[in-house]
């Protein structure tokens, strides 16, 4: 119940601050992102745990709430302020690198810590395919906003 509450402030803070990314992002490219992330992750999820059954989830409304803000929230969050470092001109390049790596550690550190508190419980799962997982949502994530930039470049929206 704690990691419910812990789960849904860490969303409404996220949420707050990502109206202050509107200084190098558009709207529609934040939206589009957000919707893209979330959408990923509910593919992913899918197919990790329950067609490959390869991580567990407890079935209990709390846990539930809790990695459905995870899911919506918090990683979508965190991805956004990733591709908000990247589109800033003013960020050095060794600083946008250490941040990828950051964001890369804090996700595999929370599947982790979600293990610890018995939210989930990995069957056939370690840490390389936790970076593994991340990696292709990074990829996929990064293709799709790159593309996406370009477009609303093209279309000299900004």
């Amino acid at each position: 119940m704690k990691y419910l509450l812990i789960s849904s402030i860490l969303s409404l803070i996220i949420l707050v601050a990502s109206q202050y990314t509107r200084r190098h992002m558009h709207p529609f490219e934040m939206m589009t992102n957000w919707l893209f992330s979330s959408a990923l992750l509910f593919i992913l999820s899918n197919i990790i745990e329950l067609n490959q059954k390869w991580i567990e989830v407890e079935n209990t409304k709390t846990v539930f709430w809790s990695l459905t803000f995870y899911r919506l929230f918090i990683i979508p969050g965190l991805t956004l302020w990733l591709l908000f470092v990247y589109s800033s001109k003013t960020i050095r390049p060794i600083y946008k690198q250490m941040c990828t790596i950051l964001w890369f550690l804090v996700l595999i550190k929370i599947q982790f810590f979600h293990e610890f508190l018995g939210l989930i419980q990995f069957k056939q799962w370690n840490v390389y395919f936790s970076f593994l997982e991340w990696f292709s949502f990074w990829l996929l994530t990064v293709g799709v906003w790159g593309s996406f930039r370009l477009l609303l470049k093209k279309e000299e929206v900004f």
